[in-house]
């Protein structure tokens, strides 16, 4: 896992893909419509979305990571809470899901970190990084705007 400010991206990879998702980043903003674009294939898709953020005992809270893809979160307006913890300490509650690319795991508190992502801040995980989104950094939910960018393993 990674986690620092945006401005700070090149200390960590120096491939075209960490530089092509960069520049992506770069031109993101709180009128970027809600989306999802393809920018190099199925190899790294950008999502856009908007939601409300949540308890982290609200139900709808899932704890999951992946195995195809490396997501790289940051929030565009607003504040959330990202739930972090390694696999290794977790149980599954479900099988991989090929289609979903996604393991979802049974909650277990305290997580071993939490992130406060605000604007200017990006979160790199990695298949051994589950977690769990969309958590409220206050005390009651907030309307937020981030973007996920999906970048397939074998690229990084």
């Amino acid at each position: 896992m990674i986690v620092d400010n945006i401005s700070n991206w090149k200390i960590y990879l120096k491939n075209p893909v960490w530089e092509a998702v960069f520049a992506e980043i770069k031109l993101l903003n709180e009128h970027t419509p809600d989306m999802e674009k393809k920018i190099q294939n199925d190899d790294i898709i950008l999502k856009v979305f908007s939601y409300e953020t949540f308890t982290p005992a609200d139900s709808c809270a899932e704890l999951e990571s992946h195995r195809k893809y490396i997501d790289i979160h940051t929030t565009i307006a607003g504040s959330e809470r990202i739930d972090w913890y390694p696999t290794s300490v977790l149980s599954a509650k479900s099988s991989y899901s090929e289609s979903e690319d996604a393991i979802y795991y049974e909650r277990k508190e305290p997580p071993s970190a939490r992130i406060n992502m605000y604007l200017g801040i990006f979160a790199a995980l990695w298949p051994e990084d589950a977690h769990m989104p969309r958590i409220m950094t206050g005390e009651k939910p907030e309307l937020i705007k981030k973007a996920v960018f999906k970048i397939k393993i074998d690229l990084i």
